[in-house]
């Protein structure tokens, strides 16, 4: 079954010919490109990489591990950001410890960033803050896929730009 749209109204040669319409574009861009020159300390462009954006507070950027003062790492793998995570990009290894403080730790935790969404809900669910997304680090591009998938050492060592984290080695 064919359907067909009935046009009341036929189009003029001018508006056929799309003259108008053409010059009223090229007449816009004309307008941005002069406003720019002119007034280029209003440009909203930012001369990547030389100048970073600024980001605003609470940006979640890439995910780092938190050390305890004895530089121990902080996760008690009780599997709550595992378990929130709508991505499924956390996986964690648990391991039982000697220190009757502690009753197990992780032994390997692994975040795939390229599954995560950013979306912090594995901060929000941490009871021990473990985990924070303050780094600062935006910029995760890679040719290799392997290096987007942060072990526990990674996410140890990724501490946020002028922070004193404790550099133990494990």
């Amino acid at each position: 079954m064919a359907y067909q749209i009935d046009r009341k109204e036929k189009m003029t040669l001018w508006e056929r010919a799309y003259l108008p319409e053409i010059l009223r574009g090229l007449f816009i861009t004309g307008r941005h490109f002069i406003k720019n020159v002119i007034f280029m300390n209003r440009r909203i462009t930012i001369e990547y990489p030389e100048e970073k954006k600024r980001l605003p507070a609470g940006y979640r950027a890439e995910h780092r591990l938190m050390r305890r003062e004895d530089g121990s790492i902080r996760c008690t793998a009780c599997m709550l950001c595992a378990t929130i995570c709508p991505s499924g990009c956390i996986e964690i290894e648990a391991e039982e410890v000697a220190d009757p403080n502690v009753e197990k730790r992780a032994k390997s935790y692994t975040i795939n960033e390229l599954r995560c969404v950013f979306c912090g809900l594995c901060v929000e669910a941490c009871p021990c803050d473990a985990i924070r997304m303050d780094t600062g680090r935006y910029e995760n591009a890679s040719f290799n896929r392997s290096t987007l998938i942060y072990t526990k050492e990674k996410l140890l060592n990724n501490s946020a730009p002028g922070s004193s984290s404790l550099s133990v080695a494990l």
